[in-house]
């Protein structure tokens, strides 16, 4: 199963920074919602990211509704 959160080396290689704050920073102007841990260490949550999507969490394409519109009149 994959982790909830992104692991210390994709927010590195996210922001580019190894800094908290500056990594923080970064996270904020992208507009990616981050906190920090208790230790210090930065948190972001993986589904805040666009573009990861977790293997199991990949939906299905829609059916689209069969609307009176579209049926052809006969």
């Amino acid at each position: 199963m994959e982790s909830l959160t992104l692991t210390k080396e994709e927010i590195i290689e996210a922001t580019g920074y190894r800094r908290a704050a500056e990594q923080l920073d970064a996270l904020r102007k992208a507009g990616i919602p981050a906190d920090r841990r208790p230790d210090g260490s930065v948190r972001v949550w993986r589904h805040h990211v666009p573009g990861i999507v977790a293997p199991n969490k990949q939906r299905a394409p829609r059916k689209r509704p069969e609307l009176a519109s579209d049926r052809k009149a006969a």
